[in-house]
């Protein structure tokens, strides 16, 4: 059995569209808990779904951030293998099947698929998707120290709970990561991709954890990856251009927020997609990459240490 985690905060419309999804799943072995991290309740809404879904509801009072929430249900967990969906994402049909089936293979301990990244509400693949972002990276090891590539709500994982890691509570950003990185490299679960697109991540133009991230400089995002890079140093000399090339997009992007200027749509993807291009090639990181995202002019950013050389 699968048991997927969903946190929910103030987002009864998403959280319905959400459960929805679940519905849909051609694979039925699964449970789902919804942990409502304060605010306003969702009975309702999750009651409206219990005949045709086994869900359970965890109410949860004051709000304590996602990471709790997510900790939450994973200590109610009943199943073999536990899925992470948000209250404003969609699973794809396949979804658990597509996940269910490789984790069975026994070659995994962590599966997940791609994830198209949309700015407005779609609960299926369009018929013209090729304008919108994907996340949809091949696996690797060396390139999860640089960058998470690896969109939570197409996670499906052997259960952990009997383990002692969990969601970092400390972090309101990048604690997804976090937790692939321990897993990974703590308790050594094997990952792998599904190769399909099994899941939609929505970025739509509303206050969110990621459009509101950009409000102020430096962004969490900024600071939850010099922690991470300070919590798992490196010593290969590749992995660590990449990281000078990403303290130099923070270093712009915090610049171009405390100019007033405008963050572009999809920065980090854009960003992500153009790295991994590179890296899996074994090259270095292209400064140009950079300079066309964010061009240096205006912003106080350190020089990219090492980058420059590394891609020659």
């Amino acid at each position: 059995m699968i048991s997927v985690i969903i946190p929910t905060a103030d987002r009864p419309g998403p959280l319905h569209r959400a459960l929805r999804s679940l519905a849909r799943q051609t694979f039925r072995d699964f449970e789902v808990i919804v942990v409502r991290d304060g605010g306003p309740p969702v009975r309702t809404v999750v009651d409206s779904w219990k005949r045709d879904l086994p869900v359970t509801l965890i109410d949860t009072d004051p709000r304590r951030g996602v990471s709790h929430a997510r900790n939450t249900a994973l200590a109610a967990a009943r199943g073999e293998y536990v899925a992470f969906l948000d209250d404003d994402d969609v699973y794809l049909p396949q979804h658990l099947a597509t996940a269910h089936r490789a984790l069975q293979a026994g070659h995994a301990d962590v599966v997940y698929g791609g994830a198209l990244v949309s700015a407005r509400w779609i609960e299926a693949v369009p018929r013209a998707p090729h304008g919108l972002p994907r996340k949809d990276y091949p696996f690797d090891d060396a390139f999860l120290l640089v960058a998470n590539y690896i969109h939570t709500g197409s996670v499906v994982a052997r259960n952990f709970a009997a383990t002692a890691v969990r969601f970092d509570e400390e972090m309101t950003h990048c604690e997804d990561w976090a937790l692939w990185l321990v897993l990974r490299r703590t308790l050594g679960y094997r990952f792998a991709f599904l190769g399909d697109i099994t899941s939609v991540y929505h970025q739509v133009p509303r206050p969110s954890a990621v459009s509101s991230a950009y409000l102020a400089s430096p962004t969490p995002f900024t600071r939850a990856r010099a922690r991470l890079y300070e919590t798992w140093p490196v010593t290969d000399p590749r992995v660590a251009s990449y990281r000078d090339w990403f303290r130099c997009f923070d270093a712009r992007l915090d610049a171009r927020i405390r100019n007033g200027l405008p963050i572009p749509a999809h920065i980090y993807e854009h960003a992500v997609r153009g790295l991994h291009t590179d890296f899996t090639a074994a090259a270095g990181p292209d400064p140009a990459l950079l300079d066309r995202l964010l061009p240096a002019a205006g912003a106080s950013g350190a020089p990219l240490r090492g980058a420059a050389h590394a891609a020659r």
